[in-house]
């Protein structure tokens, strides 16, 4: 009988496991989806969140920490700020677009990426805790 009992819970939740939806791979928690500029995401693509916490948040794929969203040449990304917490955006690497320093709660900073390449990002103020990527076909 406890044998009976062990399978069945077991099975329940592997249902309820594999309803989720939710994966993460090595773009992180991308809530199921691929980061990609095609991909139907939640949002628009380039659009990025820098929340009441310390995450920087694809509104586009739901990717975090890194953020990440894939965007054609030419793609106008913009970082919007929430929450109280002072954030920046630096560029990391050889390929690279300028910051916007740091900035209190509130506002919005954007930059149109014209060559194509993959354009690494942290905050600057928290540094690698909160980190993201752009990539630019």
């Amino acid at each position: 009988m406890h044998f009976r009992r062990a399978i069945t819970g077991c099975c329940m939740l592997a249902s309820v496991a594999s309803c989720s939806g939710a994966s993460t791979g090595p773009y992180g928690n991308t809530g199921g989806q691929q980061p990609s500029g095609s991909a139907g995401g939640g949002g628009p693509v380039g659009a990025v969140t820098l929340g009441p916490d310390i995450r920087f948040v694809s509104s586009h794929n739901g990717s975090q920490n890194p953020a990440v969203d894939t965007i054609p040449a030419g793609g106008t990304v913009t970082w919007t700020w929430t929450g109280s917490l002072r954030h920046g955006v630096q560029s990391l690497g050889s390929t690279s677009f300028s910051g916007s320093g740091i900035k209190n709660a509130g506002g919005a900073y954007s930059v149109t990426f014209t060559e194509p390449g993959t354009y690494q990002y942290d905050c600057a103020v928290h540094g690698t805790a909160m980190r993201g990527t752009i990539i630019v076909q």
